[in-house]
């Protein structure tokens, strides 16, 4: 089945100061969200919502909003705790397996975004997940042919690499993508002097779906991860999202004179991959890389 991550959504107590961390320390350009005609019942303007990408692809860097189910009748809360968002070729079908499978699912329809139906459930874990379907497609941008994560360049040449998932199941969170939601499992392809290879082959603490890395990474929360790579972060715990972009070294500097505190993890967990972690203002875990 064609899949890709569609967007992250990133809970902000200052959508604003969000903003210039992704905007002038990661370097990535702010876009424009785009509406649809009838839109949901959802707070607008530059202090409630920012979004870096092309046609609402990419992150959106969201104000909490605890009345937001209430208001678009929904039984889930998009707005609370991040959630990330996987546009697939067959919504309908995916929400029947969902259903059948005793699984609530709130059917948001076209609310949010132009063009795209978007349902929420929550995964194993009871973190909200977003499964959309474009409906108005004529630029013939979305899978179809069947990729596994698609790649989608944006503006400034970065990308959404991949998201992770800290589940306390691995097995089960890998049955609920495969089986309901129809994502087939991948293969990791480790660095070539990984510091993390007993981790990266037990099917028990990491799972990938999606080609070359990219995608989703089901990881099993381990305390120690930090303290045994000497991070000053740990990638494991409460998940974290992956953007790759052009110039690391650059995004480093910015870091460093900005006086946030990131991990240099070199390439160390896969191949071909500089990786560096760091929490935005409201202290989200962004992965950054660059293609090495």
């Amino acid at each position: 089945m064609g899949w890709f991550i569609h967007h992250v959504n990133v809970q902000a107590f200052d959508v604003q100061e969000s903003a210039k961390f992704y905007r002038d320390i990661i370097g990535l350009k702010e876009g424009v969200r785009t509406y649809p005609e009838t839109v949901g019942a959802m707070s607008s303007g530059p202090d409630r919502i920012a979004a870096f990408g092309r046609d609402n692809r990419g992150i959106h860097v969201v104000k909490a909003n605890p009345s937001f189910p209430i208001q678009n009748k929904l039984f889930h809360n998009p707005t609370i705790g991040g959630h990330f968002a996987i546009t697939v070729t067959n919504l309908e079908t995916v929400k029947a397996r969902l259903e059948e499978a005793g699984h609530i699912v709130s059917d948001a329809g076209v609310y949010a975004m132009a063009g795209m139906r978007q349902i929420y459930v929550f995964d194993p874990c009871q973190r909200v997940m977003e499964i959309n379907q474009a409906i108005d497609d004529s630029a013939g941008r979305y899978p179809r042919r069947g990729e596994a994560h698609d790649l989608e360049m944006q503006e400034g040449g970065w990308t959404l690499h991949h998201v992770n998932l800290p589940a306390h199941s691995v097995p089960a969170t890998v049955t609920y993508l495969r089986d309901l939601i129809g994502l087939e499992e991948s293969r990791w392809i480790p660095a070539e002097s990984s510091s993390i290879s007993e981790f990266i082959v037990d099917p028990e603490m990491l799972a990938v779906f999606g080609d070359d890395n990219r995608g989703i990474h089901v990881v099993k929360p381990t305390a120690e991860f930090a303290a045994k790579n000497g991070f000053k972060h740990n990638p494991t715990i409460g998940g974290h999202f992956a953007v790759t972009v052009p110039d690391l070294e650059a995004v480093k500097s910015r870091l460093s004179a900005s006086d946030v505190q990131f991990t240099d993890a070199g390439s160390y967990a896969m191949a071909g991959m500089a990786q560096v972690y760091a929490y935005d203002p409201s202290m989200n875990l962004v992965e950054i890389n660059q293609v090495i």
